[in-house]
């Protein structure tokens, strides 16, 4: 069995926010007593907390953040995001073909799935459902567990193996993302990637990088899993 360790924002699913009503930023205002805006820092492919350090330091700002500070801005933005949710204020859409692809992963038994993304909890989970993608995800790893993101794809296999009762070994583990850093914890685990172009990188870049394969989109979804039984 191999285990697919998927990325949510710019690889399977899309959220987009009403201008001046960015849920993260206003829940680093409600933690932080901060204004600050997500929007002058490129956030792809890292995890809510580096991104939480970076908006501070941009800001001139100072915070220490231990678990507890991580724990409240994670309820502060989960606060935000299902409210904006909501009001409509924010949209979460899945990836034109994702949902496809999931569902035939789902029903083939060489292949099982869990998420590995840098959001906090709630809000991985908010926008899973939000999506419609949450039914296939029984676990995950997140910005909650390790600032790192080369931390998580470990994490997310102890959750799937005392879950189920299998371990998967890293050699048959699968990354799957739209960034470069999703490709770097690919590296440091030692383990394959497969990048899907729908987010802001740009098909070339990725490709660069030399990931077992990429693609532009979901669309192929045959050639996708073509390229993950090949691993």
């Amino acid at each position: 069995m191999k285990l697919l360790l998927f990325d949510l924002d710019g690889t399977i699913l899309h959220a987009t926010h009403t201008p001046g009503r960015v849920p993260f930023d206003l829940a680093m205002r409600d933690t932080f007593d901060v204004t600050v805006e997500l929007a002058r820092m490129r956030p792809d492919g890292k995890t809510d907390p580096a991104i939480a350090a970076e908006l501070l330091a941009l800001a001139g700002a100072t915070a220490e953040l231990d678990v507890a500070t991580i724990a409240r801005l994670e309820r502060c933005l989960a606060a935000r995001l299902g409210a904006a949710i909501e009001s409509g204020a924010t949209r979460v859409e899945a990836v034109p073909g994702a949902r496809a692809v999931l569902a035939s992963l789902a029903d083939d038994p060489r292949f099982a799935s869990a998420v590995v993304t840098g959001n906090l909890v709630g809000a991985a989970e908010l926008k899973l459902r939000a999506a419609g993608l949450a039914e296939f995800f029984a676990v995950g790893a997140f910005g909650s567990d390790h600032v790192l993101r080369a931390a998580l794809p470990d994490v997310a296999r102890e959750r799937f193996r005392v879950r189920t009762g299998h371990a998967v070994a890293r050699r048959d583990c699968v990354i799957i993302g739209d960034t470069p850093l999703d490709h770097a914890a690919a590296v440091a685990n030692d383990m394959p990637v497969i990048l899907i172009a729908t987010g802001r990188i740009p098909f070339d870049e990725l490709a660069h990088l030399r990931p077992a394969a990429v693609f532009a989109d979901w669309s192929d979804g045959d050639a996708i899993e073509g390229a993950l039984a090949a691993l």
